[in-house]
């Protein structure tokens, strides 16, 4: 199991922040809030960018549109953009996952996940599955916003607001995650896309598989959740189980 020995270059940026919000607090507390900090600004940076090329998208709205016109869909200006940071971000988090981040005990869930989603976003991308691509970034993305901002709230002691993002977050997981995912997303490169091309098309059983396997970690992530939920009940805050049973 790594350790948290040494921040990286993001959370080291941030510490200023996290010092002049927690005055007094012992060194892991700042060094958590400031790795929240820096993931929820990447997180939202590419939130923002996803937003800016799906608003005006008719096809955002109809799954099966993602595949009407492959493999000459025209590329929008920041798709490329996107991918190319996803990608690295996910490639770079998978080192800071091992040398840099607090020791968690999902650490090879989450290690697994990294690497399950640096192959989709490749793969989605030399194969131009752009729009269900950024469609399934968006929907992560924005669960994984509103999680920092309620860790965030939660390391300031501002225990009823983090509970209410807490309470924002657990909606949006079950929503997004357990139903939007495998009802539209899954559903529509595991079978759209076969019906609307005619064909199966390149890397069909690949990118379905590891989607799968991303459902199954947000099916466990979600029984980790509602016990923060029931622990938040019981206590009136929460904390992440995770590290607590380090």
């Amino acid at each position: 199991m790594p350790t948290a020995d040494a921040p990286h270059a993001g959370v080291v940026t941030l510490q200023p922040i996290a010092k002049r919000v927690l005055r007094g607090a012992k060194t892991e507390r700042i060094t958590k809030m400031c790795e929240s900090l820096w993931k929820m600004t990447a997180y939202g940076s590419m939130l923002l960018l996803e937003v800016a090329i799906v608003h005006r998208e008719s096809w955002f709205w109809r799954p099966k549109d993602y595949w009407v016109g492959w493999p000459n869909q025209p590329e929008l200006p920041l798709m490329r953009l996107l991918f190319g940071v996803q990608l690295a971000y996910y490639i770079s988090t998978t080192f800071t996952l091992a040398l840099w981040e607090v020791p968690r005990s999902d650490y090879w869930v989450m290690q697994t996940h990294h690497c399950c989603t640096v192959v989709l976003i490749y793969y989605n991308y030399v194969s131009g599955y752009q729009r269900w691509g950024c469609l399934i970034m968006l929907l992560h993305d924005i669960n994984d916003v509103i999680m920092e901002v309620a860790k965030c709230l939660n390391y300031a002691d501002l225990h009823t607001a983090a509970n209410t993002a807490f309470a924002l977050f657990v909606s949006a997981w079950a929503g997004l995650r357990l139903y939007a995912f495998p009802t539209f997303l899954i559903r529509s490169t595991l079978l759209d896309s076969v019906r609307v091309l005619g064909y199966t098309p390149p890397h069909h059983g690949l990118l379905n598989s590891l989607l799968c396997v991303l459902y199954g970690f947000h099916i466990y992530w979600f029984g980790l959740i509602l016990r923060v939920a029931y622990m938040t009940l019981r206590k009136g805050k929460g904390e992440d189980i995770r590290e607590k049973e380090e």
